[in-house]
């Protein structure tokens, strides 16, 4: 995707559905994802649609343009498609994302094509979560959320390395609910390598994904902000691992593998981390594995702050620089899938 990213908020927009564009052409106006009450570019005029990006920006249940490219948008629909398919922004014709995902097992089980099982699956887990963290409700939809657990932690069990098709999906820039997705493949493929049963692998793929959920209780301001954190803004971000915890008793997840893996994902094996600063194996298994995988994933994304690190470079460091803090057996296991 486009590199450049910034922030608009003097504009108005229309949501269009994203499977309007079409693979071979160039965009004629600049496309947007919603990003809390912002929305931020992704995709610039001009720029032609191949079929890695269409794949990515599919991941997103709705995309946005500024009504004053509008004309252009209908010259393009004109011109490619053969029917104009907007919908009004926020309307509640919006996409049932949480339908959606309650029929991906079926959805799944009639694609024959692996890396197209593994595009249906993160896109849907992708668009859910968006979902979740656009509407900031704490009440979660439990029986979805599962569902695409389930089949992401199916996927992992595939004597397929499915990892180069994720790769593929993922986008540049760094979101909330893209980077829970990602951990959550991550945390499966990973855990999978450990050799764990299929319930507890599912456990853990489910932990993955919510690990972060606790940060709907944080301002959006303070984690995007694109700066160093002063520490009493560090201490409000640290209590997102409790706040995860908390979110998901109250919406009645008691399984302990998984509440603990959320809680103590930000330990460390030296004992440096938060919340209880516990160490070596008194962090539990899933809360390391998903250790690893957070740390992955978000070095190897576009940050306010900072450029994103390949994924050489970011083993690298974590090999090198973070085997006192994250279980190096994992670690270890992890540049596997990259052999």
């Amino acid at each position: 995707m486009a590199k450049v990213v910034r922030k608009m908020i003097d504009n108005t927009y229309m949501s269009i559905k994203p499977d309007i564009l079409v693979v071979g052409n160039a965009v004629p106006f600049d496309i947007y994802i919603k990003r809390f009450n912002d929305f931020v570019i992704i995709v610039e005029a001009g720029t032609r649609i191949d079929e890695e990006l269409y794949a990515k920006i599919q991941q997103n249940a709705l995309i946005y343009i500024a009504n004053s490219e509008s004309h252009q948008l209908k010259e393009y629909l004109d011109l490619h498609t053969d029917g104009v398919r907007l919908i009004e922004l926020d309307t509640p014709d919006e996409p049932d994302i949480v339908a959606d995902a309650l029929k991906l097992k079926g959805a799944v089980a009639d694609i024959i094509d692996l890396e197209k099982k593994v595009a249906l699956v993160y896109s849907t887990t992708a668009k859910l979560m968006e979902r979740i963290f656009l509407e900031s409700k704490e009440k979660l939809p439990r029986e979805a959320l599962y569902v695409c657990v389930h089949e992401i932690a199916q996927l992992a069990r595939t004597k397929t390395n499915i990892l180069p098709f994720i790769i593929k999906l993922m986008p540049d820039v760094y979101t909330t609910h893209h980077h829970s997705v990602n951990v959550a493949f991550y945390t499966a493929i990973l855990g999978n390598m450990t050799y764990i049963v299929q319930e507890e692998l599912t456990d853990l793929t489910y932990a993955g994904l919510m690990h972060d959920i606790g940060k709907l209780r944080i301002d959006q301001k303070l984690l995007d902000k694109p700066s160093s954190l002063e520490k009493n803004e560090f201490e409000l971000i640290k209590q997102h691992s409790q706040n995860s915890y908390v979110i998901l008793t109250e919406n009645g997840i008691v399984k302990q593998n998984i509440l603990k893996g959320v809680l103590f994902h930000h330990e460390r094996m030296d004992g440096s981390g938060y919340p209880q600063q516990i160490h070596g194996k008194m962090i539990p298994k899933m809360a390391r594995i998903i250790g690893v995988c957070d740390v992955f994933d978000a070095l190897t994304m576009k940050r306010t702050f900072r450029e994103s690190y390949s994924s050489f470079e970011a083993l690298l460091k974590m090999k090198r620089e973070m085997t006192m803090q994250l279980d190096e057996s994992l670690i270890n296991l992890f540049i596997q899938l990259y052999h």
